[in-house]
């Protein structure tokens, strides 16, 4: 047994697994909400400075107890409705809360006592968190303008300053509420985007290795096949059909080896050489045209891939005893016709989900590229792709 370096599987140090970030993010969530809860609560203790003023100025009993049930009405629902808008800001769903809050924080100063006006700003917040931005900005303002109003008819000192004070601390709170928000839903979009991404790696593995594979094994089954028939007649051309088949299978072997490693790039020139190959074995007569120089590696790539899926759909598909392959060039774009004289009719159709045709359209796609096939008169089948360069 040969010695040799052992890499560890253990993560590297400081490597961002998806357990670590996953953990990251809810504990960023966690953090971002315990400082939204403190400073709603910390707001909320602004309360409890007219019920500590009504208790060292020998207010009535009847003060002292309808301005702390009244506000802890209002501290019960400002906290059911920012619990909600942490998670669904703007939703409507609160409203009843935001009304029972915005009148409650209107009524206290004209019933109980004008030093409850300093909690003006809660009302504020609640109707900024709960209705729809446009009709939350106009509440809001509403609001404001009748609790100015209400102070300049109980003549409070200070008017000025304390609306200015509302506006500051009502946004303040409204929005580490919809913050906390946001950072959840910043959260919720990445894990999506991250799961969309494995999806696409998933159809994209599955793609080429159908469209990998599928060539190759048809060539193999072919040549296999071929040979076996010239074993006892020309052992020469069998071995030679036996070497072409040990050759395709060691280029599969390495095309799923850069499938995996997701950057498996095709020569025109060499596939187009390896489909005639494979045709002529099958004993189809195949005509190749020279293909178009100088291409864009992508537009080259996906010829390649086309050329390959056209011929594996004759093999399986047909009983051509035909094929042509021509390539053209224009000024902005190449076509590329593969036509052949054994397609049943209707075409073959292939399978959906990223196989067959349909995965040569996705492939086509990004390139701004079209996929035609269908039957011309005289019962030829023909593939054309074009693709703008």
């Amino acid at each position: 047994m040969t010695s040799g370096t052992v890499q560890s599987l253990t993560p590297a140090a400081g490597a961002d697994t998806p357990a670590a970030g996953q953990v990251r993010r809810a504990r960023a969530v966690v953090v971002t909400r315990t400082v939204a809860y403190v400073f709603t609560v910390v707001m909320l203790a602004f309360g409890l400075l007219p019920i500590v003023t009504a208790v060292t100025e020998g207010r009535s009993w009847w003060v002292v107890t309808v301005g702390a049930g009244g506000f802890a009405v209002v501290a019960t629902a400002f906290i059911r409705l920012v619990t909600h808008a942490m998670r669904h800001p703007w939703s409507n769903r609160r409203r009843d809360d935001a009304l029972l809050v915005t009148g409650i924080v209107l009524l206290l100063p004209v019933l109980v006592d004008r030093n409850w006006q300093v909690i003006g700003f809660l009302a504020l917040a609640a109707v900024a968190v709960t209705f729809r931005p446009r009709y939350g900005l106009l509440l809001a303002v509403g609001v404001l303008v009748l609790i100015t109003v209400e102070r300049i008819m109980l003549d409070t000192p200070g008017v000025v300053f304390l609306t200015v004070q509302d506006v500051l601390t009502g946004a303040a709170l409204a929005g580490i509420i919809v913050l906390v928000a946001f950072i959840e839903e910043l959260f919720a979009a990445r894990a999506e985007v991250a799961r969309l991404a494995v999806d696409a790696e998933r159809v994209r593995f599955a793609r080429d290795l159908h469209d990998t594979l599928g060539h190759n094994l048809s060539a193999i089954a072919l040549k296999s096949e071929l040979a076996l028939r010239l074993l006892d007649r020309d052992s020469a051309r069998a071995r030679s059909e036996l070497n072409d088949v040990y050759g395709i299978a060691r280029d599969s072997l390495r095309d799923v080896r850069t499938v995996v490693k997701g950057y498996r790039r095709d020569s025109l020139q060499r596939e187009l050489e390896g489909v005639q190959s494979v045709l002529v074995a099958a004993g189809v007569r195949c005509e190749v045209a020279t293909p178009v120089e100088a291409l864009p590696a992508p537009v080259e790539e996906v010829l390649a891939w086309a050329v390959r899926e056209a011929a594996t759909n004759l093999l399986r598909h047909s009983s051509a005893s035909r094929c042509h392959i021509s390539m053209h060039r224009s000024a902005d774009e190449v076509r590329l016709d593969v036509a052949n004289d054994g397609a049943a009719s209707p075409a073959p159709t292939d399978d959906i989900g990223g196989s067959g045709l349909t995965g040569l359209a996705e492939r086509l796609a990004p390139l701004g590229g079209t996929l035609t096939a269908g039957h011309r008169a005289g019962g030829e089948f023909v593939l054309t792709v074009l693709v703008p360069c």
